[in-house]
This record gives C-alpha cells, structure tokens and sequence, in this order.
C-alpha cells in the first residue's frame, strides 16, 4: 500500500536489506527525482542490479509493486503544487488571475520548445506513408493519453474516413483483436509501461498489424511489439499525469502528422475537407 513516508520506512528497513536493494535504496535517498521519473528497467539500470532485485526492494517496503513504489514516492517527495512543478511553474506566489495565465503560457511555450527540440523528425515520413494507405487507422490509450488519442481520431476524421478510437479499455482490446495485416494501430503512452498498452501493443503485433508506439521512454516494453517507436511526451511522476509538457508534445505531434498526411492527400484531402466542413457548417444557426 502506498505511504506517505517512504524516506522514513527506506531508512529504518534499510538494515535488513540485502546488498542489492541497498544499492537501489542508497540512489532513492540520493536521488529521489530521477528515481521518480524513472521505468523499472532505468532505475536498474542506475543502480547496477536487476529489476528482480528492484521489486524486492519495493516488497521489502511492503509495497505491491514498482508503481506502488513510484506513487508512495510521489507523495512522499510533492508538495501541493506538484502538477505544476513539472511544468516549471508555481501558481502559488501568483497576485491574480493574469499572472496565473502569463505562467501557464510559460508552460505551454517551454513545452512546445522541447518538443520541437526532442521530435524524431526522421520516424514521421514512414507512419505517415502508413497512415494514408492504411486500411484502417485505430487509435489508443488511457488517461491524458487517451485524450490525446481522441484528438487525433476527431483531426483525421476530417480527411480520412476509416479512423477508430474507443474509449473504452475492454472495447480497446477487442478492437485490437480484430486488426490484420495493412492496419495501422496507434498507441499514445506517455509512460511507457500503462499495462493495457502494452497489451495492446502486443496483440496488435501479433496479427500483423502496423504498429506505432508514442511515448516518452524508448526502453518501453512495448518496444519488442512496435514496428515504429514514436519518443514524445514528457517525464511524467504519478501524481504528474497529464502534464502541461506531455499533453503538449503530443498534440504536436498530432498536429506534425495531420498536417504531412494532408499534405501526401493532397487533392484528395482538400475533398474530403470541404465535405467534412459543409456538413458540419450546416448544423450551424
């Protein structure tokens, strides 16, 4: 179960642990922040052990698990503003509503850069040739990601017409089933190691399906199942989800894509646009 003291309890079982999980407890007391936006696999990494020796670590604390591990140090090590913390910004020394606006803009414009920064300007041509002559273009994830995949279903229904999202878990993995060979699966996981995405990711390799993972941590487990892995996002703690920086790089990224796609349409995609705007133009007073 997570806790709220975990330097505490590191500290007073750190007598009866072994070599190994020292080694991880030593990096934790030292470096609480970089074990924070750390995968399993990064931090023994860090600490030259395996991950057995992490999980042991975590359940010689009495935690569940890794992620249990990761929240109880999230909660332990935040303060009241940590959503904004990550963003390199703090709402609370802000006199009025306008201050408080100029800080997010600082966020949204520190995001944008690094992502710019960060793009992997040579992965998006070839998801973009997949994606224009995919049979169907399927769309996941959960959470902040989740809503990101549902931007992006609500962008390319403009020029395409065989773009699926669910937002549904259960109604993920059961479109994930049906996939084959010439379909393109779309997998946005900031964290990498959301289980249900890797999950998909899995299934959807299996039946040959295309698969494009985005995420912000390349050591994914996901990355045995993806034929590109797409790095965008931000590091992100537990009590850090959907972040300023996260949210914002994928929506770049969203935005990248669309705007190659249409540009590869061409025609085509300035068709479908001016049918898909008429329409919804006629909804209007």
């Amino acid at each position: 179960m997570a806790t709220t003291n975990l330097m505490t309890e590191i500290t007073s079982r750190y007598s009866k642990m072994t070599k190994a999980e020292k080694k991880v407890a030593d990096f934790v007391l030292s470096s609480p922040q970089a074990a924070l936006s750390s995968t399993i696999t990064d931090l023994s990494r860090l600490c030259e052990v395996g991950e057995t020796s992490v999980f042991r670590f975590c359940r010689t604390l009495s935690l569940k698990g890794y992620q249990d591990f990761k929240l109880s140090l999230a909660l332990s090590t935040s303060g009241p503003d940590t959503t904004y913390k990550k963003d390199k910004i703090n709402v609370t020394d802000t006199d009025n509503c306008k201050d408080t606006a100029t800080k997010v803009l600082e966020a949204y414009q520190l995001a944008l850069t690094q992502a710019f920064d960060t793009m992997n300007y040579n992965a998006i041509p070839k998801v973009t040739d997949v994606l224009v002559s995919a049979r169907s273009i399927n769309l996941f994830g959960f959470g902040g990601s989740g809503t990101s995949a549902s931007e992006a279903r609500n962008k390319f229904m403009k020029i395409l017409p065989n773009v699926i999202f669910n937002t549904d878990a259960h109604m993920q993995l059961t479109q994930a089933a049906l996939l084959g060979e010439g379909d393109l699966a779309i997998i946005f996981c900031n964290s990498g190691i959301t289980k249900d995405c890797i999950e998909i990711a899995r299934i959807c390799h299996s039946v040959k399906a295309f698969v494009v993972f985005v995420t912000m941590f390349q050591k994914t487990p996901a990355a045995q199942y993806s034929n590109v892995l797409l790095l965008c996002g931000a590091n992100e703690g537990p009590m850090e989800g959907g972040s300023i920086a996260a949210k914002t790089a994928q929506l770049f990224l969203i935005d990248i894509l669309y705007a190659e796609a249409y540009k590869k349409l061409g025609g085509k995609a300035l068709e479908n646009k001016k049918k898909t705007s008429q329409i919804i133009t006629e909804k209007m007073m």
